[in-house]
């Protein structure tokens, strides 16, 4: 019946519609006094032609303009290896699209131009020419290889990194995002979404994370079935025990199947997690591990390899300032590598971050006085955002990033805890040593 009805309504739409159509052609056919095409005048095709030119230097002067003012994007420097190497592939391609599209829309307003309709020309039909077939056949082939080509050397360079570096597993959920450390012995401690509990958020495989999840499930199973319980009138009809509840039944049922439904994980986890796993090596790669939120440090020049995962939802892990972005799909783990080459300290001394900040603080404290709040100074930093709008409150998915010396770096892993709750002890290179002590000296 609704499918009759909006059918229906589409067909009384679409006859509204052409009789508008009659009505504008009848009205335009009074304004150009039944004029026909062929009867346009030589100043009015000229006109109109030259319209055309107009346009072309408009079109082209906003184009550039935009190009200048904004074409880099608003992103600066790119602070990776790989970024740098990105920009340059994008550039290259930039320089091979500018002058096809520049040409090309030239001809075409120039032309419109030239080749307006003159009643005294007559038109030269060119069946066929191989040559031009070859040209246009031949040139954006080659040019489109050269593009794959290169793409394909840039991918090939940043997705089969040589060395894993540093591992580090980024955790999303509505809406934040969580950082786990790989500690001393670069290995994960492996996790499953069916021991994520309020203390173990991320899901961690470990005996005590695996005591944890049973003893949650265990007292959520025994609360509800206490609500049944308490709920509940024994009676005997015909020698035989029933049971009535003072719930609504749609309640006791929905109760009933969350009971069956934890059993259940309590059995996928014995059998799936518990049995038959490594224990002491398990409980070893997970311990050293380094759980951090709010903000994420990392030390310039060193390799570092992320892997995602997600709780809830899609989300898509974006360092725009690294040029690297992945997406974080539920129920699988995705993977990128990059290599910081740029401080936090040395980018905000970076002349586009200077002057981009300054008008940002200029904007952000007008609003400020006029609000009546005290003025504030917004510095840059490295931001890790979601690139995928995964609900009400995306916009604020966002978790600091500070790339730093290895040095600077110790001094803070230090102040983190570990996954079993010991101190964190990190070691520096030879190098990061040689600057620490000259960085005490001066």
């Amino acid at each position: 019946m609704e499918n009759k009805f909006l059918i229906f309504i589409v067909v009384v739409l679409g006859v509204l519609a052409l009789i508008q159509l009659v009505k504008v052609y009848e009205i335009t056919s009074k304004v150009t006094g039944n004029k026909s095409q062929e009867n346009i005048t030589p100043g009015e095709n000229l006109s109109q032609a030259s319209l055309f030119l107009v346009f072309m230097f408009a079109f082209f002067g906003g184009t550039i303009y935009l190009m200048l003012e904004y074409g880099n994007g608003g992103l600066g420097t790119a602070a990776t290896e790989h970024g740098v190497m990105i920009d340059d592939l994008l550039v290259f391609n930039w320089w091979i699209i500018l002058p096809v599209f520049f040409i090309t829309n030239g001809i075409l307003f120039i032309f419109a131009f030239i080749y307006r309709r003159d009643p005294n020309r007559k038109p030269n039909y060119l069946v066929h020419n191989n040559k031009l077939e070859l040209i246009w056949t031949v040139v954006p082939a080659v040019v489109l290889a050269g593009i794959i080509i290169y793409g394909l050397r840039t991918w090939n360079f940043i997705m089969n990194p040589e060395d894993e570096g540093t591992v580090i597993e980024l955790y999303a959920k509505q809406f934040d995002w969580t950082a786990r450390y790989s500690g001393e012995d670069n290995k994960l401690g492996k996790a499953n979404f069916k021991l994520v509990t309020g203390t173990n958020p991320l899901g961690v495989i470990t005996t005590e994370g695996i005591a944890e999840s049973f003893e949650t499930i265990d007292t959520e199973i025994d609360r509800l079935d206490s609500v049944l319980l308490a709920n509940s009138i024994e009676k005997y009809i015909d020698n035989k025990k029933t049971t009535d509840y003072l719930l609504p039944d749609g309640k006791v049922a929905e109760m009933s199947e969350k009971i069956e439904r934890l059993k259940r994980q309590k059995y996928r986890i014995k059998s799936g997690l518990e049995t038959g796993r490594n224990a002491a090596s398990d409980d070893a790669m997970a311990a050293d591990d380094v759980v951090v939120k709010g903000e994420m440090h990392l030390i310039v020049g060193k390799t570092y390899t992320f892997y995602f995962r997600s709780q809830d939802v899609l989300h898509c892990a974006w360092f725009p300032h690294f040029r690297a972005q992945m997406n974080c799909v539920p129920g699988m783990t995705t993977s990128f590598t990059i290599k910081p080459t740029i401080t936090t300290k040395d980018m905000r001394l970076d002349e586009f971050v200077i002057d981009h900040y300054k008008n940002i603080n200029t904007i952000h404290n007008e609003r400020k006085r006029r609000i009546g709040e005290e003025e504030e100074v917004v510095e840059f930093d490295y931001v890790l955002m979601c690139n995928k709008i995964c609900g009400a409150s995306h916009s604020n998915m966002q978790m600091k990033v500070v790339v730093e010396t290895e040095a600077e770096y110790k001094n803070w892993i230090e102040s983190q805890k570990r996954f079993d709750g010991g101190a964190v002890s990190y070691t520096i290179g030879a190098a990061a040593t040689e600057e620490l002590a000259q960085e005490i000296e001066d």
